[in-house]
């Protein structure tokens, strides 16, 4: 009997150590599943339809509308200079389109372009506690990359930031790119009655792609009849900060083209619809910058 109940033990203990044996942790899938939902296909037109690609949530230029353009850059002419800052890694995105439109017909009036894609450029846009008292209080020199922005920022005449609108604001990289390359000293310092821009003489734009804001397609007062009061209340916001940032640098706010009406990804009247947008774009970009 006692043999018996020390083989019973034995086997039990065995099976116990055998339960707690940790298992393989599976290996998470790398590439994103691309499954459709009902809520994901739903259109209630083809603007306020989901634009969903198969990676991620995004505006997506249908592939045969896709632009490729290139600015040619700064010369030493005395030509007008303008500066397009891009923060968004998906180059088939219809922000790209917008930054691509506006920096063809610029050149197209006259202007010189010159673009700085940050992701394609790596820039990092973390202020390190090393960065900070440069950009903050002005201290030491800057590094050779920021001095490079540093010296295409003085060559510009205006100052385009585009990028989608996250979170109500800019995406991190242009937030960083402004922290670091628009430092004190350099885009303003100290004056008699407290901070005194040091840009005098260059203007400051945005070209902005966003979900829904209330319907509209430019700046104040341009809701398409949807919810302007929303349009609106969101357009002045963007000007408070627009305003405080251009007395900051001694800037001229331009204010903002602001887009809510996409073409849905999926749109059978896409090439119709993003031609509509580029071309309001171009008109809006003639009543600032060249009537």
């Amino acid at each position: 009997m006692k043999k018996l109940i020390l083989i019973l033990t034995a086997v039990l203990m065995l099976a116990g150590c055998a339960a707690q044996t940790p298992q393989a942790t599976p290996t998470p899938e790398t590439t994103p599943e691309t499954t459709t939902t009902p809520e994901s296909t739903a259109k209630t037109d083809s603007f306020t339809g989901p634009t969903v690609d198969s990676v991620t949530s995004a505006s997506i230029v249908q592939e045969a509308y896709i632009q490729d353009y290139t600015p040619a850059g700064f010369t030493d002419s005395d030509k007008e200079k303008a500066l397009f800052v891009i923060g968004d890694p998906r180059h088939n995105s219809v922000l790209w389109d917008m930054a691509r439109t506006a920096m063809k017909h610029m050149e197209e009036q006259g202007m010189e372009v010159e673009m700085r894609d940050l992701y394609t450029m790596n820039f990092n846009p973390v202020l390190s506690a090393a960065d900070f008292y440069y950009a903050k209080d002005g201290q030491g020199e800057p590094s050779a990359d920021i001095k490079k922005e540093q010296d295409l920022v003085s060559q510009a005449d205006h100052l385009i930031f585009v990028y989608p609108n996250w979170h109500d604001s800019e995406i991190t990289i242009v937030k960083g790119y402004k922290e670091k390359v628009f430092a004190k000293k350099f885009a303003y310092q100290d004056g008699a009655n407290g901070l005194e821009g040091l840009l005098k003489d260059k203007s400051y734009f945005t070209i902005m792609n966003c979900g829904y804001l209330g319907g509209g397609r430019g700046y104040i007062g341009d809701g398409v009849g949807i919810e302007d009061e929303k349009w609106d209340t969101y357009m002045n916001a963007f000007k408070v900060f627009d305003d405080d940032t251009s007395a900051f640098w001694g800037t001229t706010n331009y204010g903002r083209f602001v887009n809510d009406r996409t073409p849905g990804n999926e749109s059978e009247n896409y090439g119709e619809e993003i031609e509509q947008l580029r071309s309001d774009l171009n008109a809006f970009l003639d009543k600032v910058y060249f009537n």
